[in-house]
């Protein structure tokens, strides 16, 4: 190399190095490619050219100068910048494999590949790789290495939560944020709270210390808020939830992620109310680029909620779009076909929502069944039940029994309990806990008049409650063919004072117990409260008889003659009235107001009668209340 060319070299040299120390990484990269002009082959200068590209965030150029096969000697070594370079292009599975094919796993290796291995969602294996960097590591960076595996933790607790998991000391508000969702994953909501409290407090203090403003505290304390109204949300405080989100959401974060999680969770609070609200909101929380942001378990509770909306929005062929978006993507086959086979119900395509739940098969066959009875199928119920993996749940059970119940098919219940008797029989687990099942299956065989199967039944409950003797009253009192063993059997029933002592044999011998609980408990109340002496303490004692008022007759009354069967008629209507002579009075009946000409047109006196006479009942009240009316027009007048 001439002397000239090596004098040029090293003042590139001397300008790289200069503008690398004062973080100008454009000017640095020029100076890189001046190097390299003048000497191809400088494998610190190419170094330096990569590294510039990284810091500058043009991921792809670097890992471009990184891939060119004209490069291949100079960035040999550099595995680091180019895993790097494609895990930040959102490569994570090249980067893994880039990581891999290195000879050595440097620290630095270590934790990308940590780094990588959390993106690809493998935290398992991340949990133990970093626990690994943390036991052999000492450095300033010790703090953040634990905030990278209690998010892990969290992670483990979210697939696991009854999970053993090691906890942390909470001297940072990011390791007291994660041990906040380590709780949340496990459902402890009320001590998430606690903690996510003692987060905010010292993000906000930590924020200020360093130098920071309210703002930037705030926009750092977001996330916080949005895992405690999470928490509010699962505790059933809708309304709290709801209000942190939107003050989140009103401040407008620039992380992308939050601002979908938060709006995803509104949209689940509004549920089929506000529909355009939950849309917009929806639309947020779909925005392109957040699907490297997001978990897959984060972005599967989205569009199962994008699904849901559909339903209430009335769109069931974009219904249809994601849920295959939903099978396709995240494998959750039996919620998409759970949410497609509501739209068809919805749409009134019921057989077709009912044939697509049965092909899936599994526990859909239970929401086939839903809507079978909401159909009122019932005889196709007890069939698909009697066929399924289900029959002998306890649930299942008891829904057979009432649809045969229903149509008075006792002998088939019958069967039915017989059946998952057999099946139970070796199992003294499940007898125990099935006593509701051999109760009704007791009244069943009953019932059906199968003496032999109820004593079965009797003898399964009482093996289920061996302390229960009331348990064992039934079976004694079933075993009518076996009276040997019935006998053995009361032998170890209490005897009837232990049971009850305070027994009124005589209100169990009165015939008034039939009339009910209520009457005998009263009866009975109202002779114990009596002396043994007292007259009247019988059961069916007498009510004194109601005493009458006597009669009010006028003062001129004369007993001795029947009264007058006219004496409510008007004078005028009387067989003994007679007209004044020289006086003439005209009558009118109906309205006031009518002239002389209507008269005799509403003069009913002068109508011919027809066929249908009334009824001499109606008559007499009609001149009743005529008479009422004249009597109080006689008053005595007004007072004052």
């Amino acid at each position: 190399m001439s002397a000239n060319k090596e004098n040029n070299l090293v003042q590139a040299y001397i300008e790289l190095n200069k503008f690398c120390q004062n973080g100008d990484y454009e000017r640095a990269l020029k100076a890189a490619g001046k190097v390299l002009q003048i000497s191809p082959n400088e494998q610190k200068a190419f170094h330096c050219k990569v590294v510039c590209f990284i810091h500058l965030h043009n991921f792809k150029e670097a890992l471009s100068v990184l891939c060119n096969p004209k490069n291949a000697a100079l960035a040999a070594d550099l595995v680091f910048e180019k895993a790097y370079s494609q895990y930040r292009l959102n490569c994570p599975k090249d980067a893994l494999d880039t990581v891999d094919s290195a000879p050595e796993l440097t620290p630095a290796l270590k934790e990308l590949r940590a780094q990588i291995l959390y993106r690809l969602e493998q935290y398992q294996e991340c949990f133990n790789l970093y626990r690994d960097i943390v036991k052999n590591t000492d450095d300033d960076y010790e703090d953040e290495r634990k905030a990278n595996l209690s998010a892990v933790v969290a992670n483990l607790a979210a697939i696991n939560p009854s999970a053993d998991l090691p906890t942390f000391e909470e001297n940072t508000y990011e390791l007291s944020y994660n041990s906040g969702t380590t709780l949340v994953m496990r459902g402890k909501y009320n001590e998430a709270l606690s903690v996510l409290k003692k987060a905010e407090q010292g993000c906000s203090e930590s924020i200020i210390d360093d130098g920071g403003t309210e703002e930037e505290a705030k926009e750092e304390a977001a996330i916080i808020w949005v895992q405690q109204a999470f928490c509010q949300q699962q505790m059933g405080k809708e309304k709290e939830a709801a209000a942190l989100y939107h003050n989140v959401l009103k401040d407008k974060p620039s992380d992308q992620a939050l601002v979908a999680i938060a709006s995803n969770n509104l949209v689940v609070i509004n549920r089929d109310t506000n529909v355009f609200d939950s849309r917009k909101r929806m639309k947020a929380a779909t925005q392109d680029g957040l699907e490297h942001k997001l978990t897959s378990r984060q972005r599967a509770s989205i569009a199962y909620n994008q699904a849901l909306l559909a339903i209430y929005s009335n769109q069931p062929d974009f219904c249809k779009q994601c849920c295959v978006k939903l099978n396709r993507e995240f494998r959750q086959d039996h919620r998409a076909t759970l949410v497609e086979a509501a739209s068809l119900h919805k749409e009134g395509k019921r057989q077709q929502a009912i044939t697509l739940l049965l092909k899936s098969g599994g526990v859909l066959v239970l929401a086939a069944v839903q809507i079978m009875l909401a159909q009122g199928d019932r005889k196709g119920v007890v069939k698909l039940l009697e066929d399924s993996e289900f029959k002998y749940k306890p649930a299942v059970i008891g829904l057979l029994y009432t649809l045969l119940a229903a149509d008075n098919e006792y002998e088939k219940a019958s069967q039915m309990f017989t059946d998952v008797y057999e099946h139970y029989k070796n199992d003294d687990e499940a007898m125990s806990a099935l006593r509701g099942v051999w109760r009704a299956a007791a009244e069943v065989h009953t019932r059906a008049g199968d003496a032999a199967r109820a004593a079965l039944a009797h003898e399964a409950l009482a093996r289920a409650a061996p302390q229960d003797k009331r348990s064992l009253a039934r079976l004694v009192k079933a075993l009518r063919g076996d009276p040997a063993r019935a006998k053995a059997l009361a032998e170890a029933l209490p005897p009837i004072s232990e049971l009850e002592c305070k027994i009124d044999v005589d209100a169990l011998e009165s015939s008034k117990w039939m009339m009910g609980a209520k009457v005998v408990k009263k009866t009975v109340q109202s002779k114990q409260e009596q002396s043994p002496g007292t007259p009247g303490s019988e059961l069916g004692q007498k009510t004194k008889p109601k005493r009458k008022r006597k009669t009010k007759l006028p003062p001129n009354a004369d007993l001795s003659r029947p009264p007058d069967p006219e004496r409510w008629l008007p004078k005028y209507e009387r067989t003994a009235y007679r007209k004044r002579r020289g006086v003439r009075r005209d009558v009118i009946k109906g309205s006031q107001g009518l002239t002389t000409a209507a008269v005799d047109q509403y003069d009913m006196s002068k109508q011919t009668p027809s066929t249908a006479t009334k009824s001499p009942r109606v008559e007499v009240k009609a001149t009743e209340t005529w008479t009422r009316k004249q009597q109080k027009k006689k008053g005595k007048g007004r007072k004052w």
